[in-house]
């Protein structure tokens, strides 16, 4: 074997692997940075029936407390940009927390969602679990006090609207035909809007025309240039972010705020979502 050859062969490989670990390191710079930015204003517009003027609703979802990108102080500052869009309700589509729920103590949970109390709506503020918040009674305990109403298989009247909130499809007792009856059997006249964390519940409408907000696919928190995002599921891949239009209904999916596994974002920035119903 030529020597020089084969020392050609080792610098030539080890320049390469010199590029790829700064292009990694630069790549996982960016996707840090990017998660921590901040949130965008996505807004939509649906026509919906009955309302005797627009609605106005803001919604966050997947907000994920953490010590690495969601420490308490940015959580105030989207709060602050929440309230700015002078909502007349604010919708919380689940997963306050990150990692495993069971891992945060009753007094860390408390803490984690004590910074809803800053939120400001005439109309209320609503909330879902997600499959990283525990249990309904846990959930509800901690964010005593902060004036948001969780609702967990349930529906409620709300002035102008009918809110139905989904319970969570992953971790909780989440009933398809519970929801299905609860949006059958709301009053006539006045439009129904379903609160999920996971937007598969939308497969699961039916005829009544309902509006559902929802969460949870992140928009696939790292979309990759040639490559795409990261596949969440076969029939979420095809809903990640954005307003859809199926069947005569109508759903709003965010990209949501924080971040999971990685406290990465790429390609899909952090997000607050604004939609006003005529």
């Amino acid at each position: 074997m030529d020597l020089n050859a084969g020392f050609v062969q080792q610098r030539d490989m080890r320049l390469f692997l010199l590029f790829a670990a700064i292009v990694g390191f630069g790549v996982v710079i960016f996707g840090v940075g990017s998660a921590v930015q901040d949130p965008v204003v996505a807004r939509y517009a649906v026509e919906m029936p009955g309302l005797e003027r627009p609605l106005r609703i803001v919604q966050l979802s997947d907000s994920h407390a953490s010590r690495i990108d969601m420490p308490p102080e940015r959580l105030r500052r989207v709060v602050a940009m929440m309230n700015a869009l002078h909502p007349d309700m604010i919708v919380l589509t689940g997963d306050y927390l990150s990692g495993n729920p069971d891992n945060w103590s009753a007094l860390e949970k408390r803490a984690a969602m004590s910074v809803f109390a800053g939120l400001k709506a005439p109309l209320g503020v609503f909330a879902v679990l997600g499959n990283h918040d525990g249990s309904p009674a846990q959930t509800r305990a901690a964010l005593a006090g902060t004036g948001v109403r969780l609702l967990a298989g349930e529906r409620i009247d709300v002035g102008p609207v009918q809110i139905v909130g989904a319970d969570d499809l992953l971790r909780g007792n989440a009933s398809v035909e519970g929801m299905r009856r609860a949006i059958r059997t709301a009053p006539a006249g006045k439009p129904v809007l379903v609160l999920a964390h996971e937007p598969d519940f939308f497969q699961w409408l039916q005829a009544r025309r309902v509006l559902m907000i929802a969460g949870h696919t992140h928009g696939g928190q790292i979309s990759l240039p040639f490559l795409g995002g990261l596949s969440v599921s076969p029939y979420l891949d095809k809903r990640l972010r954005g307003l859809f239009q199926e069947n005569g209904q109508v759903m709003v999916v965010s990209s949501g705020l924080g971040t999971s596994i990685l406290p990465m974002r790429i390609g899909v920035p952090p997000e607050i979502v604004e939609i006003i119903i005529r």
